[in-house]
């Protein structure tokens, strides 16, 4: 598989983080923002090198070893032990000596608004069998919310009333990105559903 990249991106080996930092990739994926993951390669994504530096500092600092972790950015050469490529119009690297495969988009959440259908949207998706839509207590906005849940995928969902307008915020959870993949394909299912329903960005 093969990771998407952004702007700044701290990419480190599966096999040095497992081995190497405290608690292992568990503890690791669970403390980072922007965290996506292959069998081979973790990315963690930034808006500016400062904090892409920092952390790179703090992984060497728990004694990660200073050739298994990189800074990738958009257009800085990548080291040798990665290869760099587009796939589905996305850039995004991979492990050299293997086929990119397929892509993991570097997607934390999908922001859309429509109209007041889309809330009848929703509870129709509860009739897919595969969906499950569970409202959950309101956020401190009293915004309504949901986890939807397919098979292993979850995620969260707030529904935010406006003026004759209906936004939605879906996101993965912190805690779930090891994860990631299943749940950025329901990212992904969940945003065409709502745009056959008339929703945008």
């Amino acid at each position: 598989m093969a990771l998407g990249v952004e702007f700044a991106n701290v990419i480190v080996r599966v096999t040095d983080a497992e081995r190497s930092l405290p608690g292992g990739l568990d503890r690791f994926a669970a403390s980072q923002h922007n965290y996506i993951e292959d069998e081979h390669l973790v990315r963690v994504g930034f808006m500016n090198t400062r904090e892409a530096d920092d952390l790179i500092g703090r992984l060497r600092s728990l004694g990660l070893p200073d050739d298994a972790v990189a800074l990738v950015q958009s257009n800085a050469p990548v080291p040798a032990c990665l290869r760099r490529g587009e796939i589905d119009g996305i850039p995004a690297v991979w492990l050299t000596g293997h086929d990119p495969g397929p892509l993991v988009p570097p997607l934390q959440g999908v922001l859309l608004r429509g109209g007041s259908l889309l809330r009848d949207t929703l509870a129709a998706l509860n009739a897919d069998g595969d969906v499950e839509v569970r409202r959950t207590s309101p956020d401190e906005h009293a915004h309504d919310r949901y986890e939807i849940a397919r098979g292993e995928a979850l995620i969260d969902l707030d529904l935010i009333q406006g003026d004759g307008t209906v936004g939605v915020w879906a996101n993965r959870r912190q805690d779930r990105n090891r994860r990631c993949r299943d749940d950025i394909e329901l990212l992904e299912w969940l945003r065409t559903a709502l745009e056959a329903a008339g929703a945008h960005s």
